[in-house]
């Protein structure tokens, strides 16, 4: 049985049995609210430490903050119970530093509806984090966050879980974590209704995320944000998605930039407005790297066929490579405008300075049909692909859709340099003979093409 003692300024605690001067605890609550309630920090001796739940609360630990530590990699808490292993519930200044949490991928009930998590945030705790720390091995959420805000996630390593991180109706800071091994999600920032956020995603390394629990884009996905307003998604590695590696539904004011992504089995950075109400006005998605990708970057709905608008776009610096065109071995959900395009843009985008090698279909495509409007396409190098860049015939024949395409390369394109497209459902084609990727100066429709060189 462990025991713990109080020596001058820290509670220590250890796993040989009580002496003289050491109580002995059968669970980690014991010690917890004894460190709190002596207004000092603990620190674990190297060892496991089985426990069922445990609770910071106010209305514990006589509502004093915590601070635990221990040599990172030498302390394993060890969850033997059933619920949540550690619930931290409208309690400020909660810290945890170089400790592994194991879940031993026992059974946990939902925390909330449809949540079961590991460790739980929620009751706007404030100033809580984990540095340093290993959250293992669970059936659901490694570290789920509700209703809380300035939790912060840095330097962990999150192994086996359906997702690593859920931020709900919260503020987040997940700073150089790295996840592997995930079910569902990487880290998932959520939101009931679209809203500001301002959460930051920046230096992480995520790799391996499976569609476990189905699904039509929610699951699969490195970053998921769903209607969340102001994320910053930043500086990560991102590999071996079955989805996207990023995905935005909803929202807005996003930054995605300097990510570097590799193997996606989607569209690698979906930036989409999912449903009618569920719009996406304001992105950057700049200087990203991605190779191996079941599509590059995806702008997508026009609120034309009951979903929402996604608008106010900046596609700008990328480089993207290698763009397949049946990315999966198994069928699955995969709407075909995601796949073999480098980029695809919808409506008040500008797509500028980005560099294409490799797609199986078309290297960007400006509109999808009717949902083509206001679209700049400027500076932009594009090689070896099929179609270099697609243009929505819809805006070559019609008035009033507003496209310039112009003072960009395409190198390498066997069925056309910049050409008039339009989507079967199934594909991007080409339409008629007409190729405007030499023209100096010509408007065409909606459409003005200008010092273009196809070669």
């Amino acid at each position: 049985m462990p025991s713990y003692a109080l020596f001058d300024d820290t509670v220590v605690a250890r796993t040989a049995a009580a002496s003289t001067g050491w109580t002995a605890f059968t669970n980690l609550q014991t010690v917890f609210d004894y460190a709190r309630s002596q207004n000092r920090p603990l620190f674990f001796q190297p060892g496991i430490y089985d426990s069922p739940t445990t609770t910071v609360l106010p209305s514990n630990g006589g509502g004093r903050p915590l601070f635990a530590r221990a040599m990172p990699g030498s302390v394993v808490l060890r969850f033997n119970g059933t619920n949540t292993f550690l619930r931290i519930e409208g309690q400020n200044q909660v810290h945890f530093d170089g400790i592994t949490f194991d879940g031993q991928n026992r059974a946990l009930s939902d925390y909330v509806s449809g949540r079961p998590a590991l460790i739980a945030i929620a009751g706007n705790a404030q100033d809580v984090s984990f540095e340093n720390c290993q959250v293992l091995n669970s059936p659901g959420i490694g570290a789920y966050v509700a209703s809380s805000s300035g939790a912060v996630f840095r330097a962990c390593y999150f192994g086996n879980h359906s997702v690593g991180i859920w931020s709900e109706n919260a503020q987040i800071k997940a700073l150089n974590n790295t996840i592997a091994g995930m079910q569902n999600n990487g880290i998932a920032i959520w939101r009931d209704t679209i809203t500001g956020d301002s959460s930051t995603v920046t230096g992480n390394f995520i790799n391996g995320v499976d569609t476990v629990a189905g699904g039509t884009g929610q699951n699969g996905n490195g970053i998921s944000v769903f209607r969340a307003v102001g994320v910053s998604i930043t500086d990560n590695k991102i590999f071996s998605t079955k989805f996207s590696a990023i995905r935005c539904n909803g929202g807005g004011l996003h930054n995605v930039s300097n990510n570097n992504i590799y193997n996606t089995r989607e569209a690698a950075i979906f930036i989409e407005a999912p449903g009618a109400g569920i719009d996406l006005t304001g992105c950057i998605v700049s200087n990203n790297s991605l190779d191996t990708v079941g599509g590059g970057i995806l702008v997508a709905n026009s609120g034309q066929f009951s979903d929402g608008v996604s608008r106010s776009v900046i596609v700008e610096g990328n480089r993207i490579s290698n763009v397949m065109d049946n990315p999966i071995p198994d069928p699955g959900y995969y709407p075909p405008s995601t796949i073999g395009n480098a980029i695809v843009v919808e409506q008040d985008c500008v797509v500028s300075g980005n560099l294409i090698d490799g797609a199986a279909r078309v290297g960007i495509q400006a509109g999808i049909n009717t949902a083509a409007r206001a679209l700049v396409v400027t500076g932009n190098l594009v090689r070896n692909v099929p179609i270099g860049i697609g243009v929505s015939n819809e805006a070559v024949v019609n008035t009033g859709r507003t496209v310039v395409v112009s003072g960009n390369i395409v190198n390498g394109a066997s069925l056309g340099g910049i050409v008039p497209t339009v989507f079967t459902g199934t594909t991007m084609n080409r339409v008629g003979t007409a190729d405007y990727g030499n023209d100096l100066a010509t408007a065409v429709g909606s459409v003005t093409f200008g010092h273009n060189r196809y070669l």
